[in-house]
């Protein structure tokens, strides 16, 4: 039982690498224009919750559950309104420029 909750804490130390690529990702497709803003802006508040859960659970365990789902719900709005974008709208084919 001892290697299944380091399992689980490792998962925890994972989660935090997890939340922290969302910073850089959230901000290049906020300049990016290549997606809309607002899921930059929406990108940015997943990371922390993601990284904010995760030493919830590590450091206070009493408040890990509810911890863990206010990350789900900003993690589900900000990666999961990304990927819907990705899905349905997808990277349309731009003409290249030719050389003159």
């Amino acid at each position: 039982m001892a290697f299944f909750h380091l399992h689980g804490d490792g998962l925890l130390l994972a989660q935090i690498f997890w939340g922290l690529w969302l910073f850089p990702f959230g901000v290049l497709v906020y300049r990016s224009g290549f997606l809309p803003r607002i899921l930059g802006v929406m990108l940015i508040p997943a990371g922390l919750g993601y990284v904010a859960a995760s030493f919830t659970s590590l450091l206070l365990p009493a408040y890990g559950d509810f911890a863990f789902h206010v990350a789900a719900v900003l993690g589900g709005l900000g990666e999961g309104s990304t990927m819907l974008w990705l899905l349905i709208k997808g990277a349309k084919d731009r003409p290249l420029t030719e050389p003159a």
